[in-house]
């Protein structure tokens, strides 16, 4: 088990080892949970959708299901030219 102490100011590092195998730097997020018997630390993995309400077209706003829809119809077609099939 890997272990840190805690700063005056509630701050933890996180273990070099842990930081290299879950590609964790500068920036990075990390989401906690409480638990029954302690606190679970996780990576948080940010992908386009969770920019959804910051991204903004000069266009109406999109709710975030049409940006999910249009993400995945994009992909498929992506998707679909690159295996020959479109």
């Amino acid at each position: 088990m890997k272990t840190s102490r805690l700063t005056v100011k509630g701050q933890v590092t996180l273990p070099q080892e842990l930081r290299r195998r879950f590609g964790l730097g500068p920036g990075s997020r990390v989401a906690f949970e409480e638990k029954a018997d302690g606190i679970q630390v996780r990576p948080v993995r940010e992908t386009i959708l969770n920019w959804g309400g910051s991204l903004r077209s000069p266009q109406a706003a999109l709710s975030d299901a049409e940006i999910r829809h249009r993400v995945k119809k994009a992909v498929a077609a992506r998707t679909a030219r690159k295996l020959g099939h479109g």
